[in-house]
């Protein structure tokens, strides 16, 4: 069996730990099953970040697979025995794209075929974020287009929007790691309520935006008071970045996830804009790649 799960961007500015994005960057995933009694896994990893990847049960792929095994009452020794596990990595493994909560997410989506436990997206989805802790990608990774998750007390909600048109994500990577735990102990524990009203504004501008198409709000649409005017301390040079991706014709410009990875919105122009963040970085010392990548609909699926 073979399944395919999409990278993806998350928050999109104002929507923290709420709205992802599922990208056309792929994790491919490919499993069979032996008869060993009691046999570890074996796992093999090609592709992006293939040398810092786990190949033992600490591997995010098999946590998500033995994840979804224990919500259904299995047991993940006896279901997976002499299991053989290939991942190919296409997914930028700099940070921020979502490479984490694509393993993840993939893993619970390959438990569930391959056991015919037939759990319903919802359900998956809340096997992924009890591993992933936050639900913006592993949504995206599971349902693709643009995830709005939400919380009723304890119950996630997510909804899943196609988005068409011409839009594209122009995305810089840095050649250093921002730890995720880092990126949120930095965040304030209150805000004012001015600052949580202009995020209201936004989150709810920019998810219309991005469902009628217009493309050209994208310009005032994704500013954000909660997390990125503190996590760009991490980034060094983050606001020339920001400054040489607007001049070049980007309609935005956020930190992807919790970085360091860095994006912008744009219809045209797109090599123009990657070059100019790529050179801005290098002016603060930071080797970094673009990528021109485009909005996938489609979440994870079987391909062979």
């Amino acid at each position: 069996m073979k399944i395919r799960i999409p990278a993806s961007t998350s928050n999109i500015g104002p929507g923290f730990d709420t709205l992802g994005l599922a990208l056309n960057r792929y994790l491919f995933l490919s499993a069979t099953l032996g008869n060993e009694q009691g046999k570890e896994p074996v796992i093999s990893v090609t592709g992006n970040g293939r040398e810092h990847i786990a190949t033992d049960s600490k591997n995010l792929v098999y946590c998500g697979m033995a994840a979804l095994a224990k919500a259904a009452d299995r047991s993940p020794a006896d279901v997976f025995r002499g299991l053989q596990l290939r991942l190919e990595n296409g997914i930028p493994s700099c940070g921020g794209v979502g490479g984490s909560g694509a393993a993840i997410a993939g893993g619970v989506f390959l438990a569930n075929e391959m056991l015919h436990t037939e759990l319903s997206t919802e359900e998956m989805l809340r096997v992924a974020v009890a591993l992933e802790g936050h639900p913006d990608n592993v949504s995206a990774a599971l349902m693709g287009g643009l995830t709005i998750n939400s919380f009723d007390d304890e119950d996630l909600h997510c909804r899943s929007i196609k988005i068409t048109g011409p839009l594209a994500v122009v995305a810089c990577s840095p050649n250093f790691q921002v730890l995720t735990q880092q990126a949120r102990q930095i965040l304030p524990r209150e805000i004012s309520l001015r600052d949580a009203v202009v995020n209201i504004e936004n989150v709810a501008a920019l998810v219309a935006a991005l469902i009628e198409g217009d493309f050209e709000a994208l310009r005032y649409v994704t500013g954000d008071r909660l997390h990125e005017r503190y996590r760009a301390g991490l980034i060094p040079g983050f606001e020339d970045v920001r400054k040489a991706a607007l001049g070049a014709g980007a309609l935005s410009f956020n930190i992807s996830g919790s970085g360091p990875t860095v994006f912008s919105f744009a219809t045209e122009n797109l090599q123009d804009i990657g070059e100019a963040m790529e050179k801005a970085f290098a002016v603060h010392g930071k080797m970094a790649k673009y990528e021109i990548m485009t909005i996938e609909n489609e979440g994870a699926k079987v391909v062979g």
